[in-house]
């Protein structure tokens, strides 16, 4: 299969280098790659530049590529969003039409979507893990962009027939730049970081709080099952299922980087955004792509911190 790429970020890289060991055929586009990252986690796999909003640019870049599928990732995250909501809007809902929008038209057959567990509406009670039909939409500018974009590939896809995946990730850590501003993989990135550095480290609970964590090679596999799986349905939670706390993070951590510093700083886990108070249900991943987590927050941490070091 020959796939292209949109975000040569943390997923979008981890993907490509995934895809190409799957014996596929890969190009990233993005606004502006790191090269220097870019290399380090996909290798050899090319990146061009290229505005996801710059329908031309991007049809272009399909066809060259004769690409048959299509995963958009590039997106701004988050608070990013809300700092500058027209630019934010403008990229994650305005890029996303232009993404559909050069599929249709260079006769994309699958386009997969990296969504995330944001698009749920937290401030309802949930009663049992939360699964793919529970209720959308938080008040925030990146929950609002995301809740659209998926409307808008259906409405795409029912219209034009391209198979449709929507994966909706839990938070997301692993080796990247953030340059999307995930503030979760942030602040994860940090304290990680820094352990792996000879420490201290130290983390702040309110950029934590309670939350649900998938490793970056967790989230790639998943991806790269709908991509490549026969699709009954169109949206797939992608994480472990389990709830971490702070101290849960810190424990891993200790774990990894023995000799090392690591405290949880003073204050309550929560923060609008952060409060789990159950994960997300991965039955439909389980069954219908054959996803399963191979990273326990322990494991997650411990390659994390072995990739810190190489590079």
């Amino acid at each position: 299969m020959n796939i292209l790429i949109t975000g040569a970020g943390l997923v979008g890289c981890h993907l490509a280098r995934e895809m190409a060991g799957r014996g596929h055929k890969v190009i990233i586009y993005d606004v502006a790659p790191n090269p220097a990252y870019v290399r380090s986690v996909a290798g050899d796999v090319p990146a061009i530049a290229g505005d996801i909003r710059d329908l031309p640019a991007l049809m272009e870049a399909i066809r060259d590529h004769q690409a048959e599928a299509v995963f958009h990732s590039a997106a701004f995250i988050g608070p990013k969003v809300s700092e500058h909501p027209y630019t934010g809007l403008s990229v994650n809902v305005v890029g996303t039409i232009t993404v559909a929008e050069a599929a249709r038209l260079s006769g994309v057959r699958r386009l997969a979507f990296a969504s995330t567990f944001g698009v749920y509406n937290w401030s309802v009670p949930a009663t049992a893990p939360i699964t793919e039909d529970f209720l959308l939409g938080e008040d925030t500018f990146y929950s609002a962009s995301k809740v659209s974009c998926e409307h808008i590939l259906r409405a795409y896809a029912a219209k034009y027939g391209f198979e449709l995946a929507m994966t909706r990730f839990a938070q997301v850590y692993g080796r990247g730049h953030y340059a999307g501003g995930s503030a979760g993989g942030m602040a994860f990135h940090d304290a990680v970081e820094a352990a792996a550095r000879g420490g201290p480290a130290r983390l702040d609970p309110r950029r934590f709080g309670i939350n649900e964590y998938v490793y970056v090679k967790d989230v790639v596999q998943g991806v790269a099952l709908a991509c490549e799986r026969p699709l009954n349905s169109r949206a797939f939670n992608i994480g472990t299922s389990v709830l971490s706390r702070p101290e849960d993070v810190a424990a891993a951590i200790r774990q990894a980087c023995p000799t090392v510093t690591v405290e949880v700083l003073p204050g309550p886990a929560e923060r609008p955004g952060t409060r789990r108070d159950f994960p997300m249900d991965l039955s439909r991943a389980r069954t219908e792509l054959g996803y399963a987590p191979k990273y326990d927050l322990a494991a997650g941490i411990a390659d994390f911190v072995a990739e810190l070091r190489r590079a």
